[in-house]
Formats: C-alpha cells, sequence, structure tokens
C-alpha cells in the first residue's frame, strides 16, 4: 500500500511540476502521424517530425492539431518554474574586499628567568589558628 501511495505521489508530482506531462499526449502524435500517412502514403515517421518539430513555424489547415502534439507548446501552469531557471536580468558584479595589511614586529626577550620565589608569597598552606 504504501508502495502505491509512494508511486501515486511521484506521478502527480512529475506530471504536475514538471514537462513529463507532454508524455500523455503521445497517442496524439500517433494519431496525427496516421493522419498524414492516409494523406501521403509515402511520409515517413522521421519526415513527419521535421515537418512538426522544425524551427520554421508553418501554419496550414492542421495547425490546431499540430499545436496539440507533446512539446510543441508549454503550458501556463509550469511557468512558475522558469523563475528558477533563468538569468538574473542585471549584471552581477563581485568586488574583492581587500583587508589593509599591516606588519607588526615583536621583540623575544633572550633573559628568561624561572624563578618559583614569585609564587611562594602568593600561595601558602591553609595555616591553623
Amino acid at each position: 500500500m504504501k508502495k502505491m501511495a509512494t508511486i501515486a505521489l511521484f506521478c502527480i508530482f512529475l506530471f504536475g511540476s514538471t514537462e513529463a506531462y507532454q508524455l500523455l499526449k503521445l497517442p496524439l502524435l500517433v494519431e496525427h502521424y496516421l493522419q498524414h500517412r492516409s494523406e501521403n502514403p509515402e511520409i515517413s515517421f522521421l519526415s513527419f517530425l521535421k515537418l512538426h518539430y522544425n524551427k520554421k513555424l508553418i501554419i496550414d489547415d492542421d495547425w490546431q492539431q499540430d499545436q496539440q502534439l507533446p512539446f510543441k507548446t508549454q503550458q501556463s501552469a509550469n511557468a512558475f518554474m522558469f523563475g528558477f531557471v533563468s538569468m538574473p536580468s542585471k549584471p552581477i558584479s563581485v568586488q574583492v574586499l581587500v583587508i589593509p595589511y599591516s606588519q607588526k614586529t615583536f621583540s623575544i626577550e633572550t633573559q628568561q628567568v624561572y624563578s618559583f620565589t614569585f609564587l611562594h608569597d602568593i600561595f601558602q598552606p591553609p595555616r591553623l589558628a
């Protein structure tokens, strides 16, 4: 049951937010190809695809049917996706932040005094009164 629910939710997401819903129009493509094939029996499937998916826009008698073919138009329901993919209209400028550099010198004393007598006056054991 969980597997079926997962598949159903995945399909709803896939067909609702991507262009995968265009695959549901494949029967229209086959039907339109068979219609062209009945008018011209010598047309191949590749020439049919070239005729309908060429970059040139050809408006003929069956233009309305051509617009219903898969991947021919984009629905406005998926227009929200283009906001994430589109480039910003203003150019992006990157500025390099220059951190001022100052050189400091430290002096190291060569004579070091290690005497534990300094601590003798501070730390003393508790005395009994």
